[in-house]
């Protein structure tokens, strides 16, 4: 096996320098002038890119009557009257078929720096891509929904499966590190992992009217798909050059030829119970808009003394957060509407965890400390594995220059009140049955249920300030708090209360200290002392009885 992995040692420093070069950076199949092609980790009917500039070079369609058919982008978007026959083509093909492999470094002969995407296989589009962290974390953890339950064996030896996503279960075994994603990587995408085939992505059913795709991965997992991010999912493979035979069977049998052909192959409903994502493959969407995927980034104010950390920001922004975040940091990046806990939308500078007061701007230093250590229970990273301080600094920065009140407030030199958190009492968990009183008197059992579980009378009709269902947090489970589960952190969450959601502040309701630990106390009397974990020889049992709501781990048989 050629380039067995190297020492981890050196894929470290890899992993922030060259990481941050690239969000699509690096094709398996690139030019050969001046890179390595790779073309050996690949099947034989895979083409190089000279192959394709060949295969297109002399390939006139109504897409480009004057031009030759370019090597470089996909330019066939969403709300081109091609689409929808696009879809159903590449479909057919399987263009968007892929293996999440490894660390790019460890196996290959490629460039180095990011995850591998294996496209394609057995095609003559087949392709190896290098895709950022930022990008390959909101794919497998936001969309995929991969948990540590999914990997039990990867998880044995860092004591068991807790029913956490993936990404919070690396963070705890080393959150200033990647040797824990390259370990994963390898062991579920190396040549001779178990995992290999297992977890590749494949279609299942287009939704014309809708503009959907229904997608099934590994493990059986489902979800869906806009036509917006199904592009960005082809343009991973394909580009103009390469969508060439489509382009050719367009003009020659006409608008149509692919959806209502239904060369997707969507076979009706055998009962009626099975018809719930069915559409007739000839009822096509009307008057779908056309869709840029490349909206023009927020500049960064030359009249800041931080001017110049903000566009080193920039960079690492657009190349790691954009695909979440959105280009313009208004929360709607392409991966964005898969997630159950969608990104926040920077533009109106209203942040969740701060140490200021509610209402207020949060410290640069509030916003460092979320990017470095990312938020348990969501899709965002703990970016302190993959940057250096002076990263996390710089890209905490930009978020500044993504909403015009917040500059402002910055240029004017704004200072916003902040609290201070005192020491906690000595024996201060001795104050819970204090706590539990007040829990009730300041009516937390609403939202959070009367056993904390997250299930009050008010839960199921919960919103944030952009209109989308926020889950009331369970207080039996305090390590995915998403403001950290320490006495400071949960003391901090209640007193500053959560911009942008119905947590309120209650620093003026509850004013008295006694008052305040007695709560967080209480609430950390709420979980097990030790955190529930199955081990690998008892999980084909316990899996069935000890996996409760929403995946957790219980520390008894789940509650049915």
């Amino acid at each position: 096996m050629r380039r067995r992995i190297l020492a981890l040692s050196v894929l470290c420093p890899l992993l922030v320098v060259c990481g941050l070069s690239c969000v699509y950076f690096a094709y398996a199949n690139a030019p050969e002038e001046g890179g390595t092609s790779n073309k050996d980790h690949l099947s034989p009917q895979a083409w190089t890119s000279s192959e394709w500039g060949e295969a297109c070079s002399d390939v006139r369609t109504s897409y480009n009557p004057d031009s030759a058919l370019t090597d470089h982008d996909l330019t066939l978007v969403p709300g081109d009257p091609r689409w929808i026959d696009f879809v159903f083509w590449a479909l057919n093909n399987k263009i968007a078929e892929h293996q999440v492999e490894q660390y790019g470094g460890t196996d290959w002969d490629g460039p180095e720096g990011g995850v591998i995407f294996y496209w394609a296989p057995g095609s003559h589009w087949e392709r190896n891509t290098l895709a950022s962290f930022g990008f390959t974390i909101g794919h497998v953890i936001g969309e995929h929904r991969w948990t540590d339950t999914m990997f039990p064996d990867f998880f044995e030896k860092y004591g068991g499966v807790y029913g956490v996503n993936v990404k919070d279960r690396l963070v705890e075994i080393d959150p200033a590190s990647p040797v824990p994603w390259v370990e994963f990587l390898q062991h579920i995408g190396g040549s001779t992992s178990p995992y290999y085939r297992y977890l590749f992505h494949q279609e299942a059913v287009v939704d014309p009217v809708d503009g959907v795709i229904h997608l099934l991965g590994g493990q059986g997992v489902s979800f869906t798909y806009s036509f917006r991010r199904y592009y960005h999912e082809l343009r991973e493979v394909l580009t103009d050059c390469r969508v060439a035979d489509f382009f050719k069977m367009y003009d020659l049998f006409g608008h149509g030829f692919a959806s209502e052909g239904n060369w997707a192959k969507q076979d009706p409903p055998a009962t009626p119970g099975q018809a719930i994502s069915y559409v007739e493959p000839g009822a096509v969407q009307a008057n779908l808009e056309k869709y840029d995927p490349n909206p023009p980034a927020v500049q960064v104010p030359d009249d800041l003394p931080e001017t110049i950390a903000m566009q080193r920001g920039q960079q690492i922004y657009l190349q790691q957060c954009a695909v979440c975040h959105g280009i313009r940091g208004d929360g709607d990046g392409f991966l964005a509407a898969g997630f159950d806990v969608k990104p926040r939308d920077f533009t109106e500078g209203v942040y969740k965890f701060r140490s200021t007061i509610s209402g207020e701007f949060p410290l640069v230093e509030d916003i460092e400390r979320v990017v470095r250590e990312g938020v348990p229970g969501t899709t965002m990273p703990a970016w302190g594995q993959f940057l250096n301080t002076q990263q996390v600094s710089d890209v905490s920065s930009y978020l500044i220059a993504l909403s015009d009140d917040f500059l402002e407030a910055k240029r004017s030199g704004y200072q916003p009140e902040t609290i201070s958190i005192p020491e906690p009492p000595a024996e201060f968990m001795q104050l819970a049955d204090h706590g539990k009183m007040v829990y009730n008197e300041a009516q937390c059992y609403r939202c959070h249920g009367a056993s904390g579980e997250g299930d009050g009378p008010a839960a199921a009709e919960l919103e944030d300030s952009w209109g989308d269902f926020i889950a009331s947090t369970d207080l039996t489970n305090k390590w995915v708090f998403r403001n950290g589960h320490e006495p400071e952190d949960i003391y901090r969450t209640f007193v500053t209360g959560l911009n942008g959601t119905p947590m309120p502040a209650f620093d003026g309701a509850l004013p008295e200290e006694k008052d305040r630990w007695g709560l967080v106390a209480y609430i950390l009397s709420l979980s097990p002392e030790e955190r529930p974990a199955i081990r690998l020889e008892n999980f084909a049992i316990e899996r069935r009885t000890r996996i409760g709501r929403g995946g957790r781990v219980l520390a008894s048989e789940a509650k049915k």
